[in-house]
């Protein structure tokens, strides 16, 4: 009995302290999507900030990743996964479940095209509605790395009330004229959970995260290439570039939240992952308006709502799944379509 306790106290530890990272890889999240949005606002060109942003983190990874601990062999487990099928060592990954880069280089062209005008508060709640039902939906049919997670009354309650939480506090700031803009990082919010929940089903698998990682970025350069080229035939190149360095920093910023997502979803879940990082966010936001002189969202009622989504996070974790470190773990759910 006092082993089980032991065990039972430990995995709830354990799951704390990855709820605590989680909130932080929302802070960068925050950080990242600040710094996107004044580039493309320098700019006057959020393509081209989408694009600097994008192609740093993946010449960086691309440097690097080969020397990194466990990339090759990463890369030679995913291609035999794909090349033999099923197997007891090995599960079944279908094509979809590389494409998770896609959605990163959708939420950074939201980033650059849209945080300027929108402002870091109607840019979170939008992500982060979408972000949040797409939760559900994932963790329930179990695309990820862990089991499926039934939406019990628990799980919805927490989900529910982030959404209140966030949403409360902006209410009497959207209006016509944003409400059309806010779509596109709504849809990169209904992304972002399958994003990480793909993408820590291929870390399973490789046993690195290193080759999720790269991939992800690699794809998300030809996301923004695909928009660059067209915006180069609309408006040509920036004339202006700023001499800022944290402008430039984007790229790393993504690459970091990318691998802490990866390397926390098979532990507490999608839902629950991103709960925690819609606190992040929020917080960051918060700390943000701070350090830059901005104090428009700094009121009781905002931080009342980072603390509101913090507690669905700990509400939602009781239903977590448990680690999967065994590929042969991964749970089959291809009938379901996902």
């Amino acid at each position: 009995m006092s082993g089980t306790l032991c065990s039972a106290r430990t995995h709830r530890w354990a799951a704390g302290g990855a709820i605590a990272v989680a909130t932080a890889a929302g802070g960068v999240l925050a950080l990242q999507a600040w710094v996107n949005g004044r580039l493309g606002d320098a700019l006057g060109d959020g393509v081209a900030a989408a694009t600097v942003s994008d192609a740093s983190s993946f010449l960086l990874l691309a440097l690097f990743c080969p020397f990194l601990p466990g990339f090759r062999q990463g890369v030679d487990r995913l291609r035999s996964a794909v090349r033999r099928g099923p197997t007891d060592a090995l599960p079944l990954l279908m094509p979809r479940h590389f494409f998770g880069g896609v959605v990163g280089g959708v939420v950074v062209l939201s980033q650059a095209t849209t945080t300027a005008l929108l402002g870091a508060a109607l840019y979170t709640i939008a992500l982060v509605a979408g972000q949040t039902l797409s939760g559900l939906w994932v963790d329930h049919h179990g695309v990820g790395p862990g089991p499926a997670v039934t939406a019990t009354p628990r799980r919805l309650a927490g989900a529910g009330m982030a959404l209140v939480a966030v949403v409360l506090p902006l209410t009497t700031a959207l209006t016509a004229g944003t409400l059309w803009m806010a779509a596109l990082p709504f849809v990169a919010g209904l992304g972002l959970s399958w994003q990480m929940a793909v993408n820590g089903r291929l870390n399973v698998v490789a046993r690195s995260p290193y080759p999720s990682v790269a991939l992800n970025f690699l794809l998300g350069v030809a996301v923004v290439a695909v928009a660059l080229a067209v915006d180069l035939m609309v408006a040509g190149l920036p004339r202006h570039w700023p001499h800022h360095a944290l402008l430039y920093s984007g790229g790393l910023l993504g690459a970091v939240f990318v691998l802490l997502s990866v390397l926390l979803v098979r532990h507490i879940g999608v839902l629950v992952m991103g709960l925690a990082m819609v606190a992040g966010q929020t917080l960051g936001s918060l700390a943000l308006d701070l350090t830059t002189g901005s104090s428009r969202s700094l009121d009781g009622l905002t931080l009342l709502s980072a603390l509101i989504v913090v507690a669905a996070a700990f509400l939602a974790t009781s239903a977590a799944a448990e680690p999967v470190t065994d590929p042969r773990h991964i749970p089959d759910r291809e009938k379901a379509g996902v």
